[in-house]
C-alpha cells in the first residue's frame, strides 16, 4: 500500500513557489495546476489556502509592496521615507521576471476601509502628512515605479527607449524631483 507523502504548505511556502514559478515561465506560466506541480501536492490542497489565481496574484503583490517598503524603515524624514520607497520597490520589481505586470493587474487582498488607509498612511502620518496626503504621496511613487518596472519589462519598449536616453537614470532623476513636489 502506498504511503501518503506528509507535505505542509502555509502562505510562505505558496509564496516562495510561487515567486520561483514566476521567475521561470514569467507570469503567463503561473497556474495553479504549475504551483501544485512545483509544491508537489495536488491542486485541490492549494485551494486550502488560496481560493484562485487571482487571489494568488493579489498575494504576491502583496509581498512584493510589503518587501519594497522594508527599505523605509529608519527613514528620518517624509522626504527619505519616499525615496526609499521608490528605491525599494524598484529593488522588489526587478528581482523578479515580469513583477511590475504582476503588480499592475493584481486585485487588492483586503477592501478599502479608513483602518486600512490610516495603516498605511501612519509611516507618512508620523511626519505630518495627512491620511490622504499620504496615502497620494505613497501611490504618486508606486505609479512612477511600476510604469519604469513596465518599460523596462517590455523588451520592445525598453529598446525603443533606450535609443533615445538612458532608462535607469531617467528614474533616478524623476524619483527626486516627483518626491521633492511632494513634500514641499
Amino acid at each position: 500500500m502506498a504511503r501518503l507523502r506528509d507535505i505542509s504548505i502555509d502562505r510562505e511556502t505558496i509564496l516562495r513557489a510561487a515567486f520561483g514559478l514566476l521567475d521561470e515561465t514569467g507570469l503567463d506560466g503561473i497556474t495553479m495546476r504549475a504551483l501544485a506541480a512545483r509544491l508537489s501536492v495536488q491542486a485541490p490542497a492549494l485551494y486550502w489556502h488560496v481560493e484562485d489565481k487571482a487571489e494568488l496574484i493579489a498575494m504576491m503583490a502583496q509581498d512584493l509592496y510589503l518587501r519594497g517598503r522594508e527599505e523605509c524603515r529608519g527613514s528620518a524624514d517624509a522626504r527619505s521615507w519616499l525615496l526609499a520607497l521608490g528605491q525599494g520597490l524598484r529593488r522588489v520589481l526587478t528581482g523578479h521576471r515580469d513583477a511590475g505586470r504582476l503588480l499592475a493587474i493584481a486585485r487588492p487582498l483586503t477592501p478599502a476601509d479608513a483602518a486600512l488607509a490610516e495603516r498605511m498612511a501612519a509611516p507618512l502620518g508620523a511626519f505630518g502628512f495627512s491620511v490622504a496626503r499620504a496615502l497620494e504621496a505613497q501611490a504618486a511613487v508606486l505609479s512612477l515605479t511600476l510604469g519604469w518596472a513596465l518599460y523596462r519589462e517590455n523588451a520592445a519598449m525598453a529598446e525603443h527607449l533606450l535609443r533615445m536616453f538612458d532608462l535607469d537614470a531617467s528614474y533616478e532623476k524623476g524619483l527626486p524631483l516627483l518626491v521633492d513636489g511632494l513634500v514641499a
